[in-house]
């Protein structure tokens, strides 16, 4: 027994022994099969590259997706490659990239989200507007859920779907912890106006209250309440509304100074509203106003009337307008004198006048320079709301290259 216990002793550090061997043998085989698999791996990105410079993305795509599946981390790699398809233009592409990664249920949430995102964004550059709204919902509450919902809000104003674009906005005000109040105040109007042009006088009441509470004394929510109250026959009230325009916001008051003689006739006070669309030239010399305050004054009190205000608006604010309705106004009243040299020269100069007038006065955006004959509450060229200046400028257009490839809106 003696001899059997001391021979399983002897045994004892033999068998740890090779333990130990067997052990460290294992880890040596791992490590050499994990050393394979990433040569095996880093060869297939290799091939994958190789496909992409030998302009086969769709063979670089398959491979790039079978690395995707044994090494999440390759998930980058995705996104470079969709980013390089989009830079290309190669819309259909990028979207597969994106769509393959979105559509995984093994990612981390991050990075589903981000797949979403510019799933989303790629549907939009290629106009399929209802499937990049339903990629941009899934994306989640993390770091890409301010951008996702930029871009529905942009989405929602290139569709005009002004009531999606409300709630987005609202939405965006909390993720950011900044107001939109301007934009919702738009967006509110827009409803406002188009319930106007299908008569829905009770939408259009709501939809200006609305806007009126984005923003109090909000320009376009006051134009147009007076318009809901023309529309609903009250002409005083909607004067009352406008007057507001003239006291707060004078430069807008070109927009709607035709309506606003037409409220001033309606209750028989025409020379009431003229009086004080001349007294608002005295600030708002220039422009459109200028132009629909001569041309009553020629209606109601004549040329005469006409000449002594633009001779006053000459002396303190001389303008190519100005001088293109005092030659207008001189001409009527040559009108019937035999002078036919006379009138002859006040017509040629009237011409003159009026082409460079024409040609020259445009409205400016203040955050692009888009330049346009007519006025906008957002911009043609860069969307953003409220950029317009209200008075129309007689200048140039700005150079520069940039500026030379934008179009003016006729």
């Amino acid at each position: 027994m003696i001899q059997i216990a001391t021979a399983w002793l002897l045994l004892l550090p033999v068998m740890f022994g090779i333990g130990w061997f067997a052990a460290r043998w294992d880890l040596r085989l791992e490590s050499r099969m994990d050393e394979r698999e990433r040569m095996r791996q880093q060869r297939s990105t290799f091939k994958g590259l190789s496909f992409l410079l030998n302009e086969q993305p769709d063979q670089a795509i398959e491979t790039l997706v079978k690395i995707a599946q044994l090494d999440p981390e390759t998930i980058e790699l995705h996104f470079l490659l969709g980013n390089l398809f989009r830079r290309r233009g190669e819309t259909e592409r990028v979207i597969r990239v994106h769509q393959h990664l979105a559509n995984r249920d093994d990612l981390k949430p991050r990075d589903r989200d981000h797949a979403a995102y510019e799933l989303g964004r790629d549907f939009l550059r290629a106009g399929l507007l209802d499937r990049a709204e339903a990629s941009l919902n899934r994306v989640g509450s993390g770091k890409y859920a301010e951008p996702a919902k930029e871009s529905l809000l942009e989405m929602y104003q290139i569709e005009h779907d002004w009531k999606k674009a409300i709630i987005a906005a609202h939405e965006l005000e909390s993720l950011q912890g900044k107001s939109h109040h301007t934009e919702i105040a738009q967006f509110h109007c827009e409803l406002g106006q188009e319930a106007l042009r299908r008569k829905d006088l009770v939408g259009a009441e709501q939809s200006i209250q609305y806007a009126l509470q984005a923003v109090p004394n909000h320009a376009r929510a006051l134009i147009l309440q007076g318009d809901y109250l023309m529309a609903m026959d009250r002409p005083t009230q909607a004067i009352e509304a406008w007057s507001l325009i003239a006291s707060a916001h004078p430069a807008y008051m070109h927009l709607l100074a035709d309506r606003w003689m037409l409220a001033h006739a309606a209750i028989n006070k025409e020379n009431e509203g003229l009086d004080r669309l001349c007294e608002l030239l005295k600030t708002q010399a220039s422009g459109e106003l200028l132009d629909i305050v001569h041309k009553h004054l020629m209606k109601i009190r004549g040329p005469q009337a006409a000449n002594v205000m633009l001779s006053d608006i000459i002396q303190h604010s001389p303008t190519l307008i100005a001088l293109s309705k005092m030659a207008e106004t001189r001409l009527a009243l040559e009108d019937g004198i035999a002078n036919p040299e006379r009138l002859l020269e006040l017509q040629s100069i009237l011409n003159l006048l009026r082409q460079r007038t024409t040609s020259l006065a445009r409205y400016t955006c203040g955050n692009c320079g888009f330049r346009a004959r007519r006025f906008y509450w957002q911009c043609p060229g860069c969307n953003h709301w409220e950029a317009y200046s209200p008075r129309r400028s007689e200048g140039a257009a700005p150079s520069g290259p940039s500026m030379q490839r934008k179009l003016e809106i006729n």
